[in-house]
């Protein structure tokens, strides 16, 4: 299994929107094939920074997810909310 972390800063207030911004699209898209499922945590030491960690089946699967036309559009959402994108990291799931 692949696993994709992203981390963000969301504007001041905003945290509240990106949740529910990234839940509301699981709930209206059709899950992308090869999405397993994902996570969303709040970092307890930095105001305002999220990760959002997915399990996909394999690299390729989120490759085209993110080519797609709708992914482009939820983006263009989710720059009302986010700030900025901080890292992010692939990882094949072991246990």
């Amino acid at each position: 299994m692949y696993t994709y972390i992203v981390s963000f800063k969301v504007k001041d207030g905003e945290g509240i929107s990106f949740v529910e911004l990234q839940k509301f699209e699981e709930l209206t898209e059709a899950k992308p094939a090869g999405l397993d499922h994902f996570h969303i945590f709040k970092d307890r030491n930095e105001e305002n920074r999220f990760f959002l960690v997915e399990y996909w089946d394999s690299k390729e699967d989120r490759v085209k997810m993110e080519n797609s036309k709708e992914y482009h559009l939820f983006r263009e959402h989710r720059k009302l909310v986010v700030d900025k994108k901080y890292e992010t990291y692939e990882c094949d799931v072991i246990v």
